[in-house]
């Protein structure tokens, strides 16, 4: 099976004298599954919001095929429908754009100003173009295929809205995903209407051939198909929680996607057909908990990894998370979760949410500190913090230049990744600074060896702390986007120092492996 990085990447993993580079969790297929849509030649495509890329599946065969390509020219892409010429239209929510491609493989935008779109559809006959915004205060709006008209606005002051479709009434019907609601927007009389509500997360609604209406119950992990006449409710299929979109086949086949794991799999009849498994979208962060399990924050889920590599999802965006989770550490047990905007979240062992830090500006990364509490790294202050994980917070080093990702050493030196090298710090004194690593990420230690993740080189660079002397222990490691200069959601590959080796995030395949020294 062909990884998301071996699409893309020839070159195999070259390891230095003396190191191992081992796998503890393997390469996911794909950069997460959002959207999935039939193309007019029967396949499955695959929009991945953090692949930056659209895949198309043949349910057949499995087969998997680069539709539009990783640096190509749809970036972040949420949803997707066909129009009628065979342009595939694609949202991309955190770019504000909806963007299309040609049926001739060339790429154009067709709106760079909707904040936030991301549900798509098509009016039966595939001529009309609808988009929502999955935002507080989201709008429903019908777009210009041709991109030059202004869009008109049908709907606003929406709460959340998430991927839609014409019913068999021509009417459009969407969920209200935080709400638990379906709604209904005629597009005649210009009304909206609430139709359905006491829903598990509904992040998507479809049609089947009868004219049925079917949602994907996010929280749930379900398929429910509602009467429209009645309201009756019947459970279609049961799978893991974090549905993100589903699809319907002319045969009625039903085809599920997750967010929080890349997960595809068709479901009729309540039996899974996995066509692309499990896996992680980074890991942007990693960390062990006292009970020697590893945690992974994904972006959009923070996974919990047992020893055999066992992966599974104990918080997801929209379920239990406000916002993207890009680092994780620990305090006394309890995960610390740092959120992209710069909040800090502490998961009790009842599932109950604290927040121990908010607003800080920038931070990048959050470690378990070696007595109590986590080091985050405050990048836009340039500064370290330390959290006791009950909310208060203290400042321990200021002044550094740009910071990224921090280690602690057994005498209280940090090290830090920051513009351009890294610099050490003992006692509030600069102890050393190492230049020429471009754009360096996680930071660990190996004994009393630094290294460093460089995705600018693909490389992971060993540094020791007397010589200052600088070394490749890996080479062609998959870190960092598959294709050079890919416009990517987020990208962060994670050291973590794990007794007497360095876990490595591969963000670029999403693998998690172990740097150790060997004869």
């Amino acid at each position: 099976m062909t990884d998301r990085w071996a699409t893309y990447v020839d070159d195999l993993v070259e390891i230095g004298s003396g190191y191992a580079l081992d796998e503890v969790t393997g390469p996911s297929r794909l950069g997460g599954a959002n959207g999935i849509v039939w193309s007019p030649d029967g396949r499955l495509m695959v929009t991945q919001v953090f692949g930056s890329q659209v895949t198309a599946i043949d349910v057949d065969t499995g087969d998997h095929q680069r539709y539009a390509a990783l640096g190509a020219g749809i970036v972040a892409p949420d949803d997707g429908a066909f129009g009628v010429d065979g342009t595939f239209f694609a949202t991309e929510p955190m770019n504000a754009t909806v963007s299309a491609r040609r049926p001739d493989g060339s790429y154009r935008t067709v709106r760079d100003d909707l904040p936030a779109v991301n549900g798509m559809t098509v009016s039966h006959d595939r001529t009309r173009l609808f988009v929502d915004e999955f935002r507080p205060g989201g709008r429903l709006l019908e777009l210009d295929p041709t991109g030059q008209a202004a869009p008109v606005v049908l709907a606003d002051d929406l709460a959340m809205p998430n991927a839609l479709a014409m019913g068999p009434d021509g009417a459009l019907w969407f969920p209200q995903v935080l709400a638990g609601e379906i709604w209904r927007y005629d597009l005649e009389r210009r009304s909206l209407e609430r139709r359905f509500r006491d829903l598990s997360t509904p992040t998507a609604v479809k049609f089947d051939s009868q004219g049925r209406l079917l949602t994907s119950e996010a929280a749930a992990g379900r398929l429910t198909r509602i009467d429209l006449r009645t309201g009756g409710r019947e459970t279609l299929a049961e799978v893991h929680p974090g549905i993100d979109n589903f699809a319907i086949a002319e045969d009625g086949r039903l085809f599920v996607s997750h967010f929080t794991d890349g997960r595809v799999a068709e479901v009729t009849n309540g039996r899974e057909r996995v066509l692309s498994p499990s896996g992680l979208i980074g890991p942007f962060g990693l960390d062990r908990l006292p009970d020697g399990s590893l945690l992974s924050a994904d972006a959009l889920a923070v996974n919990q990894i047992d020893s055999e590599g066992r992966t599974r999802v104990i918080m997801s965006l929209l379920a239990d998370l406000p916002g993207m989770a890009i680092d994780v550490a620990n305090h006394e047990g309890d995960p610390l979760i740092l959120l992209v905007r710069g909040q800090v979240l502490r998961r009790r062992v009842d599932g109950r949410l604290d927040s121990v830090a908010g607003r800080l500006d920038d931070a990048t990364a959050i470690l378990t500190a070696p007595d109590r509490g986590a080091i985050v790294v405050e990048r836009g202050r340039g500064r370290l913090l330390h959290l006791d994980g009950e909310g208060r917070i203290e400042v321990v080093l200021t002044g550094l230049d740009r910071p990224r990702a921090v280690a602690v050493a057994a005498d209280g030196t940090f090290w830090v990744t920051r513009s351009g090298g890294v610099t050490a710090v003992r006692n509030g004194d600069v102890v050393a600074s190492i230049d020429g690593i471009s754009d360096p990420h996680g930071i660990a230690l190996l004994g009393p060896t630094v290294v460093v993740a460089e995705p600018d080189r693909r490389a992971l660079v060993a540094i020791d702390p007397v010589s200052r002397q600088r070394s490749d222990v890996a080479t062609n490691v998959p870190l960092g986007p598959a294709v050079v200069g890919a416009r990517t959601p987020h990208s962060f590959s994670p050291l973590l120092t794990d007794g007497d080796a360095v876990l490595v995030g591969c963000d670029g395949d999403g693998s998690i492996r172990r740097l150790r020294r060997v004869p």
